[in-house]
């Protein structure tokens, strides 16, 4: 399951069988291309449509310049979005094994974001996955189900990049600057269009299904993945040394549960301002 083939902004593709000459006009610049594959879940509870697949499933297949219109001109930046075919169960098993198989056939994406809805009207960036614990809060025994009716193995995220992650790592935080990002974006100058709202920094993503599969992708980027980078960053994807292990090429964002056209407007584009925002910060030096 490759990434579809890139064509740089303003350029029609090429025809079926037609040869490609990968050169560039000289008024043209080759682009830098940042790779990004985005995940939403499926129906869970009183969850009957899920918002967040709503958006992932609806973005452009290009961000539009102006949400990278802070990075260095010379970069001439261009952010791919790919979209996860189907919207992801809400299953411990089903994450568990879906993630090592997007890394394995998708080695050249730059960052993987999944989505997901949460109480409330606001939007925000989780900043760390934690191994567990996935099971039955204290004095509640039907707790937190799966939409199969379990939990994971040991209440935990063991299996994680097929268990090769070191027993001790029981959290994984994400090296991206979420601080400076959230920032950024309540200073960014609107204009009619804009409907995003500014999203804040979150170190709980609730220890359900949302957090699962952050930490289940956070851990493959780390201990199984490859990472075929096209190219070159001033700093490194991952870092497993260090502790807690971080990495920038997984993030999660909660979104609202409303699906009505406004609410999806709106989360839509914050989404997309966040990736934008992501997206410069891991270029720039």
């Amino acid at each position: 399951m490759p990434p579809p083939t890139i064509v740089p902004a303003g350029e029609e593709p090429a025809a079926v069988g037609a040869s490609q000459d990968h050169s560039y006009p000289q008024h043209h610049h080759a682009h830098r291309i940042f790779k990004v594959y985005v995940t939403g879940f499926g129906s869970f509870g009183n969850v009957d449509v899920n918002a967040s697949n709503l958006v992932a499933s609806s973005l452009p297949p290009t961000l539009h310049e102006k949400y990278i219109s802070h990075a260095d001109k010379d970069l001439h930046l261009q952010v791919s979005l790919i979209p996860h075919f189907q919207p992801v169960p809400v299953s411990y098993k089903t994450v568990q094994e879906l993630i090592p198989t997007l890394y394995e056939d998708l080695p050249g994406v730059d960052l993987f974001v999944h989505i997901g809805v949460a109480p409330g009207d606001g939007y925000c960036i989780e900043t760390r996955g934690r191994r567990g614990r996935y099971g039955p809060p204290d004095n509640n025994p039907n707790g937190k189900r799966d939409v199969d009716g379990l939990w994971p193995d040991g209440y935990a995220a063991d299996k994680a990049a097929r268990g090769k992650v070191p027993q001790d790592v029981q959290e994984i935080h994400t090296s991206l600057d979420i601080e400076a990002i959230c920032k950024h974006l309540k200073t960014v100058k609107r204009d009619p269009t804009d409907k995003f709202e500014s999203p804040t920094l979150s170190t709980d993503a609730g220890l359900y299904l949302c957090e699962f599969i952050l930490y289940n992708s956070m851990a493959e980027s780390l201990y199984d993945a490859k990472y075929e980078q096209e190219y070159p960053e001033s700093k490194p994807a991952t870092n497993p040394s260090s502790d807690p292990p971080t990495t920038s090429r997984a993030i999660f964002i909660h979104i609202p549960v409303h699906t009505d056209s406004e609410w999806l407007e709106k989360g839509r584009d914050t989404v997309m301002r966040i990736i934008g925002a992501i997206a410069v910060q891991r270029v720039s030096n």
